[in-house]
């Protein structure tokens, strides 16, 4: 991410890892628990009975009857494979016909759990102790954990994000990435209003000792984070899913965090070799998002230009609320949608991201920025903090279609983005008085 705009588009040649590197129907379809957040997976050893119970005494024996005994590396490679085409299923995805890379899109954590609780449903593996399965040594307790996951979120004590999660650590999935939410602890949710207190920090987070809550979103930062950072990303949460407050609960399950930096995302504990400036949004299987403080406006702190915060939890709100509730609706609509403004030299390309050396943007980086960058100039409604669709009026006049889809998902009210940065402004010629 740079100034003024964000980086939160995975742009692959092939499927890489879980960082979103700036990313319907019922959702409360065929395996429906979801909701209240647990971590709470007992460890289990091979018995006669493939599970013992763990969860109020629902097992996945009790839960899913009549289940069908399969020998234990034929379950874990069937069960692997089918994981892996739900992360890949490239229905939504758009592909630069120029460079062959990839704007990943679509409700993938939808699908797998389609995949996991069909199959945990109607299969189990014969007990083991230890099975090698393609260089991968599966672990017994490993496969109960994810298997009583599954049963836990399909009775309400725990998330379908859990099933995610230690399906990837079940077959060392693209664990290797730092800021994988299996290597870390979670944030309690504590509400506390509008105010900053002492971070309660897992073990290997102590860095963060600063804590706020809002809207179902933790927001941390460390000591050199000004509390009117928290504040104001807290206002910005609050109001961004006001129009939609059943994506509260649903970010809440999902144990939501920001993670506010300063210079870097290095300097935070789960990224220690990030150069992003600006920050990326959260994925289903990763910790938190992270935002630039320095980037943030509050009065006396005036800055114009993209808002980390908002801009990234857009992106978030797609990968934790629009992937977990199927918004195929969304899904549909958005590539073809950037692809025409970008065509008709509606929606401005000439922004820079933060890329991997030897990366180059092109089609792919601005077909995945096109939604978060517009809804950021909507939500901050400002004349000049984005080069194209900075304003709401500017939006409905001259990319209507677009407009109609953000207010399906975000407000309409007034809001007063930075209370006091319009007295700065000097027209469309000059930009912004502290600028100059």
């Amino acid at each position: 991410m740079v100034k003024g705009v964000a980086t939160s588009i995975i742009t692959v040649a092939v499927l890489m890892g879980s960082l979103v590197a700036c990313g319907g129907a019922d959702k409360y379809e065929n395996g429906t628990g979801q909701q209240i957040a647990s971590n709470d997976l007992d460890s289990e050893t091979p018995a006669a009975d493939v599970e013992t119970e763990t969860s109020e005494s629902t097992t996945c024996a009790n839960l899913f009857k009549d289940r069908e005994v399969i020998p234990a590396r034929e379950y874990l490679l069937n069960l692997k494979q089918r994981g892996l085409e739900a992360y890949e299923n490239s229905t939504y995805w758009y592909t630069d016909p120029n460079t062959g890379n990839t704007a990943i899109n679509g409700p993938r954590a939808y699908w797998l759990w389609q995949v996991f609780y069909n199959d945990v449903s109607t299969s189990v593996p014969e007990p083991f102790e230890s099975v090698n399965v393609e260089d991968t040594d599966i672990l017994w307790e490993d496969y109960v954990a994810f298997s009583q996951a599954v049963c836990d979120a399909e009775i309400g004590v725990s998330t379908r994000r859990q099933t995610q999660i230690l399906f990837d650590k079940l077959f060392e999935y693209r664990t290797d990435w730092p800021g994988h939410a299996s290597k870390w602890e979670p944030f309690p949710y504590i509400e506390t209003g509008a105010e900053v207190i002492e971070a309660p920090s897992p073990n290997g987070l102590e860095h963060y000792t600063k804590y706020i809550t809002g809207a179902g979103v933790i927001i941390v930062a460390g000591k050199d984070v000004p509390d009117e950072a928290l504040l104001t990303a807290r206002e910005s949460v609050i109001y961004l899913t006001s129009a939609r407050p059943e994506f509260r609960d649903i970010l809440k399950a999902n144990e939501t965090r920001i993670s506010l930096f300063t210079g870097v995302a290095g300097v935070l504990p789960e990224y220690p070799d990030e150069d992003e400036p600006g920050g990326f949004a959260m994925g289903m299987n990763d910790v938190s998002m992270t935002a630039n403080a320095d980037w943030l406006c509050w009065p006396d702190h005036w800055d114009a230009g993209g808002d980390p915060v908002i801009h990234e939890m857009v992106h978030t709100i797609n990968h934790l609320v629009f992937e977990e509730i199927n918004e195929v609706y969304f899904y549909e609509r958005i590539y073809d949608l950037a692809l025409k403004s970008i065509e008709n030299g509606i929606f401005f390309t000439g922004f820079e991201q933060n890329l991997p050396e030897g990366q180059e943007q092109d089609m792919t980086h601005y077909v995945g920025e096109y939604w978060a960058m517009s809804v950021e100039g909507y939500i901050m409604d400002r004349p000049g903090f984005k080069y194209s669709h900075d304003t709401r009026e500017w939006i409905a006049e001259n990319d209507p279609e677009l407009f109609e889809l953000i207010t399906r998902y975000y407000p309409t009210e007034e809001w007063e983005f930075c209370k006091g940065v319009d007295k700065f402004y000097l027209g469309e010629e000059r930009g912004y008085e502290f600028y100059e």
